[in-house]
């Protein structure tokens, strides 16, 4: 019985999480969408690279991955709202960063996993809409000396 219960919990987890891919991948579709992602391959390739003042090579070893969609088309900019409202703190999101200005909003939330942690981005302009989501092995330090950089 508790095996049977364990395979239906799966199915429905993995259902879940195809429909979500889904749905960013619709969002991405959209016109006046901007879609970017970033494999894991992607940054291994990277490595022994400089840009600027930042030294790739530290952190691309430990990335997973990087999407970024950002949306200048108010109903996608709604559809990307509602799709990362699931991201706060009641479920498991440490919030670092909160700013509001002039009609920006601007969210900066963590999430500590086993195997990697992940950062996302939120800034939400109205019309206008972004979210980044880096994933990695990457501490909170490590992103902060990225930034400072």
């Amino acid at each position: 019985m508790k095996a049977r219960l364990f395979i239906i919990v799966s199915v429905m987890l993995a259902a879940l999480s195809v429909n979500a891919q889904n749905r960013f991948e619709k969002i991405a579709e959209m016109e006046g969408v901007t879609s970017v992602y970033v494999s894991p391959k992607m940054f291994n390739m990277m490595n022994g690279s400089n840009t600027g003042d930042i030294n790739i090579d530290k952190v691309a070893k430990k990335l997973t991955g990087l999407q970024i969609l950002s949306s200048e088309n108010q109903e996608a900019s709604d559809l990307l709202r509602k799709e990362t409202a699931f991201i706060n703190t009641k479920n498991g999101y440490e919030e670092l960063l909160r700013v509001k200005d002039s009609g920006e909003r601007v969210f900066i939330y963590t999430k500590e996993n086993k195997d990697a942690n992940e950062y996302v981005l939120l800034v939400d302009e109205g019309k206008e809409f972004t979210v980044i989501i880096l994933e990695g092995k990457l501490t909170v330090d490590e992103v902060r000396g990225i930034v400072n950089q």
